[in-house]
């Protein structure tokens, strides 16, 4: 009997621990997931990625881990492995469905368009999501790079009547005017996203803008565009197409 006993009470004693240590484990799990996120927001992706490998091996089962792992590697552009971990988050969370719309994203960057639409049909359709703007946005791009310019354009309105200072929205609905060639139009909405994109030191609207211009014919206003670039955004994404097509201008040859 007493040894019984003695079995029990080690045994109970055991499960607190565990029980405890399960707790400890999710604590530090979240810390060291808070810290990635801000690494990852300070664009140090290296630390971020080492913290968020330690949340997940503490704490394997948090959808909210995988789905972060699934945004570092989509912006590190390890697309596979963002489609592994944003699975994973759905799997683990069926109810997470902003989990289910950046796997759609990512689906879009692969060019497998068709997972991509039944997955953001299934999150529009989800009328309890937060955040059906991003479906929006992701929807948007679906068409633009299935070249549907006018079904991409419907998409990237519906964002900015939410939000007109979405940077990418502003672009890519020029870019859509662009596409079909209406070049007054992406002008004139071009010209808006300057001022929102540059805001939070994005190049590609200047970029797209100068560009609209040199298709109207403008080519001094584009050159101010283009050369303005240079000056704003010294890391542009746009850079060596820019100082390409200043070139081009100032020597006249196109």
């Amino acid at each position: 009997m007493f040894l019984l006993r003695l079995c029990i009470v080690i045994f109970l004693f055991s499960s607190c621990k565990s029980l405890f240590s399960n707790d400890r484990s999710e604590e530090r799990a979240l810390l060291r997931q808070q810290l990635g996120v801000s690494y990852m927001q300070q664009g140090n992706y290296p630390l971020a990625l080492k913290e968020l490998l330690a949340a997940e091996e503490l704490d394997p089962e948090n959808p909210q881990i995988q789905n972060n792992l699934g945004l570092l590697y989509f912006v590190r552009d390890k697309l596979e492995l963002s489609v592994k971990h944003f699975s994973r988050a759905y799997e683990l969370d069926r109810k997470f469905t902003d989990a289910k719309n950046n796997l759609a994203r990512v689906y879009i960057e692969l060019k497998q368009f068709t997972i991509a639409q039944r997955l953001l049909d299934e999150v529009l359709a989800d009328l309890t999501y937060q955040y059906p703007i991003k479906a929006d946005m992701n929807y948007g791009l679906l068409e633009f790079n299935r070249n549907r310019f006018k079904e991409a354009k419907k998409h990237f309105k519906k964002v900015l009547m939410q939000d007109r200072e979405d940077c990418f929205a502003q672009v890519f609905l020029g870019r859509s005017f662009l596409e079909l060639k209406e070049n007054k139009q992406a002008v004139e909405q071009l010209e808006k996203a300057t001022t929102f994109c540059k805001v939070v030191g994005i190049d590609d609207a200047h970029y797209f803008s100068a560009i609209a211009l040199y298709r109207t014919g403008d080519k001094d206003q584009s050159l101010v565009r283009f050369k303005e670039l240079l000056d704003l955004f010294p890391q542009a994404k746009y850079r060596d197409q820019s100082k390409k097509m200043i070139d081009i201008i100032e020597k006249g040859t196109l």
